[in-house]
């Protein structure tokens, strides 16, 4: 028989940042194989924002990294698509509450039928006191004062979609759509209810659907980057890598300060084999985030790029 050959071993690098560029101080990452038996998986816990796992022989993992205050993200890899040695990753932490992750001052906005609402004074209270622990990161209590608030007002908009939202967080898409689904019934002309209703098809993996959403959010809403971002994101899965470029080109135009788009850029590119234009998006990146530590890690991705 012939002797097997051993799996090479790979190092996996990234950064943790915020949607600013500052540094995550403190996070954990668990690394656990893709695989269709349960197995131990390795979790740690790093500083100053860097991480580092080496001596992997899997063809596929996935790294969930955590964060207090901060909401959970996940980051897949799949080596056997990416001949890169080495596989750097940029991920950025969102706020637990985000507002103006929609496109800047929508949060002060809203709908003619919002300001029509006639919210009584206990169901608003309950809702703020929410929002306060929304924001604190005491999900399983904020859940319970936006129940409070629609046992009150069982037609608040706000609630309703708040609430779905920490659903969405808990990876529970399902849950997220009765409440937003209810919400459009009451608003169907609300852009955040649409938006959000859109994101809880695509993690269910209803990416028709949430296609149309995302179409029709931006058929009113034409430069709204993180609707465009969505799109470019169910592209970029379904191979489409193309109409994927193009997406989030559309993104970047409307928001160039939004990292989660250029970094999309950078993984469509080299998909495409385009690797001047993957190092033009790694640059917009670098200039954006404007940190000496993260710099320096961007420097080092660009040099397997070649010349």
């Amino acid at each position: 028989m012939e002797q097997a050959h051993a799996a090479p071993a790979r190092t996996v690098r990234g950064v943790v940042i915020a949607p600013d560029g500052a540094v995550i101080p403190e996070f954990a990452v668990a690394i656990r194989p893709v695989s269709q038996r349960p197995e131990l998986f390795a979790r740690k816990r790093f500083k100053n924002g860097e991480f580092m796992f080496s001596g992997l022989t899997r063809e596929r993992y996935q790294l969930q990294i955590s964060s207090p205050l901060h909401v959970p993200a996940r980051l897949d890899l799949d080596f056997k698509s990416d001949a890169r040695s080495t596989e750097y990753s940029i991920v950025i932490l969102h706020a637990y509450r985000n507002e103006r992750r929609l496109t800047p001052g929508a949060e002060y906005t809203v709908s003619a039928r919002t300001l029509q609402e006639k919210i009584p004074a206990t169901a608003e209270d309950a809702y703020m006191k929410g929002v306060r622990l929304h924001r604190e990161g005491r999900l399983q209590e904020a859940l319970v004062e936006y129940g409070g608030a629609l046992r009150i007002y069982p037609n608040f908009v706000r609630a309703l979609t708040d609430l779905s939202a920490v659903f969405i967080i808990f990876n529970r898409p399902e849950s997220a759509l009765v409440f937003l689904r209810r919400a459009h019934d009451i608003d169907d002309r609300n852009m955040t209810v649409n938006l959000n209703i859109g994101i809880a098809l695509t993690e269910q993996g209803d990416y028709a659907d949430a296609m149309k959403l995302f179409k029709n959010v931006l058929s009113t809403n034409p430069r709204l980057a993180l609707a465009h971002y969505y799109i470019a994101r169910i592209q970029y899965s379904q191979k489409q890598y193309e109409d994927a470029e193009q997406s989030i080109r559309r993104a970047i135009e409307s928001d160039p300060h939004m990292l989660e788009a250029a970094m999309l850029m950078v993984d469509i590119s080299l998909q495409e084999k385009k690797y001047g234009q993957a190092r033009e998006a790694l640059l917009h990146v670098r200039q954006e985030l404007d940190n000496e530590r993260i710099s320096k890690f961007i420097d080092e991705e660009l040099s397997t790029f070649g010349s």
